[in-house]
């Protein structure tokens, strides 16, 4: 059994290494291929082809695109990043003051998307194929479909302009206070929350009413066990895996998704960073931001991988069954 799970981390080791290396390579290489000279967008038009020369050679850019690809690999092997062309500033320090921002934009929109999803897949569960499952279902339809930043749009026409409860946009840190902290990061977080809370509601609601049918559901039923009982002690829990497969997936994108939303709403994440590294090509910033990106992204998956037998124990039950098969 020993031997099993040592191989089964193992594999999993590999795999992040493989996916890693694969975007990161990926990553590279497209920008690469771009057009445009990021010398001469950080010069302007106006300088001389010498000047441009000169910073060329400086960020190392008249180098071979295979040697300056190597330069990056080994300096990222080593914990080193590089630094941004534009700012003179190390990735892992833009790191540092970015991602605050970002992680904290991310874990309040999911605490709203999962504080609107669960009660909604519970009634809509409950409820099925009458109007309130069918009213839930309009309303979840539409929340997939709209984009962010139509959400932001709308809700900074109505919440800012129209009823001046919060701010257009712009970022206040803690060191402002509590109020106008939360007020500069709610508007943003429930643009974020939408596609979302829909994918949680569906994947939830379509779980539960598979488990509402089992059998045991029905034997708590017989026992005249209350409905927040049977929901909540015997069918919530069983219903959670597909959710927390989709939760996963959702946060290790919603990383990359920030761009759009940070940009509207002016704060200053990573996915703001982001965007303007692309724009300005700065070729090493963006490979630092966009592994990082996607290692976040693999590490949630796999978190949700191994709380997958604490979420349902069975599944544990199940993996020493098999290992003892062996």
């Amino acid at each position: 059994m020993n031997r099993t799970r040592l191989l089964r981390v193992g594999l999993k080791v590999l795999r992040l290494a493989a996916v890693l290396l694969v975007v990161s390579t990926l990553c590279f290489f497209s920008l690469a291929l771009l057009p445009g000279d990021p010398a001469r967008l950080m010069l302007g038009d106006a300088a001389t082809a010498d000047a441009v020369a000169t910073l060329r050679a400086q960020l190392g850019l008249d180098l071979p695109t295979m040697e300056r690809f190597g330069h990056w690999i080994g300096g990222v092997l080593q914990g080193d990043l590089g630094e941004s062309y534009r700012t003179g500033q190390s990735v892992t320090e833009i790191l540092g003051e970015r991602a605050p921002v970002t992680v904290e934009l991310i874990v309040l929109s999911q605490v709203i998307a999962l504080g609107l999803a669960v009660p909604a897949a519970i009634v809509a569960a409950h409820r099925r194929r009458t109007g309130t499952d069918r009213a839930l279902s309009l309303w979840v339809f539409t929340a997939l479909s709209t984009p962010d930043f139509v959400v932001g749009v709308v809700l900074i026409w109505i919440l800012s302009v129209h009823l001046g409860w919060f701010p257009a946009n712009g970022y206040a840190p803690w060191s402002d206070g509590v109020g106008p902290h939360l007020s500069s990061l709610i508007m943003p977080a429930i643009a974020l929350a939408g596609t979302s809370f829909a994918l949680y509601q569906r994947v939830l609601r379509a779980d539960l009413v598979e488990t509402l049918r089992q059998d045991y559901i029905e034997v708590a039923r017989a026992k005249g066990l209350s409905l927040t009982r049977i929901t909540f002690r015997h069918a919530l829990r069983p219903s959670l895996l597909g959710l927390s497969t989709q939760i996963g997936v959702t946060v290790g994108m919603l990383i990359g998704s920030t761009v759009v939303v940070e940009s509207l709403f002016g704060l200053p994440g990573i996915g703001d960073e982001l965007a303007g590294a692309v724009t300005a090509r700065d070729y090493v910033e963006v490979q630092g931001l966009v592994l990082v990106i996607a290692t976040c992204f693999v590490l949630v998956n796999a978190l949700v991988d191994v709380l997958y037998p604490v979420i349902d124990p069975r599944l544990a039950s199940s993996r020493r069954t098999r290992g003892g098969a062996r």
